[in-house]
């Protein structure tokens, strides 16, 4: 294990959803291909790893990837970020930037007091803080790498990274935003009440139902059979 180094976050990124609590749908466009951005702030530096890029379906977004980053001393804050890319002007063309869609924080010590979590997220606009729609996320953490499933990583030089995404340095400036937007901090307890317990609650309502009715459907037609 590097030095400075407490353990490895595994983030697995499920789904999101354009909708929000009152399942009106919130996202500006549905026709794009959308991808997770996960950062570990407040250590030596800031740690970070994306997931492939997915399109929405309906009014959501599957991915179910894994990522794993490494925690440094000192890390306070997992933020994550749904994001698209875009284009934007430079000098005398046009090159491929990243546009937010919507994201939430997650303090850390919350994260390593309740793991192992799977639970729906919500997510905030960064131009007014309106709302995001949400996300589902399982979250573990493991102190020994020999310990980490094969994932997208941002792990230290030295230690095996599958997916290949490079870990930031913290050393560049960040451009465009800047300070401008804060990304909200919430409390994984109210966001699991909040959101697990309303959205997840409704999912699985709606899973519960889908079964109900296939039980049915094959009694149904069973005791159909019996009966010739």
């Amino acid at each position: 294990m590097a030095s400075g180094t407490v353990g490895y976050l595994v983030i697995t990124a499920i789904e999101a959803s354009g909708k929000n609590k009152d399942e009106n749908y919130v996202w500006d466009s549905s026709d794009f291909e959308g991808y997770v951005k996960v950062e570990l702030r407040g250590g030596a530096r800031n740690i970070k790893v994306s997931t492939k890029k997915a399109g929405v379906q309906g009014t959501a977004i599957m991915w179910n990837e894994a990522m794993t980053l490494e925690v440094l001393e000192g890390a306070n804050e997992l933020r994550v970020m749904l994001c698209r890319d875009k284009l934007v002007q430079s000098g005398s063309g046009m090159k491929r930037g990243t546009s937010v869609i919507a994201a939430c924080g997650i303090f850390v010590s919350d994260i390593l007091d309740a793991v192992p979590i799977d639970k729906y997220f919500e997510l905030f606009k960064p131009s007014a803080g309106g709302e995001g729609g949400f996300i589902r996320l399982g979250l573990d953490f493991v102190k020994d790498p020999n310990d980490l499933p094969r994932t997208r990583d941002a792990l230290p030089n030295g230690l095996p990274a599958a997916g290949g995404a490079a870990q930031d340095s913290g050393s560049r400036k960040r451009k465009g935003r800047g300070a401008a937007w804060k990304v909200p901090l919430v409390l994984l307890s109210l966001a699991a009440a909040g959101a697990g317990g309303f959205f997840g609650w409704k999912h699985y309502q709606d899973n519960i139902k889908n079964k109900d009715s296939s039980s049915k459907k094959e009694s149904s037609s069973s005791n159909s059979k019996n009966k010739k």
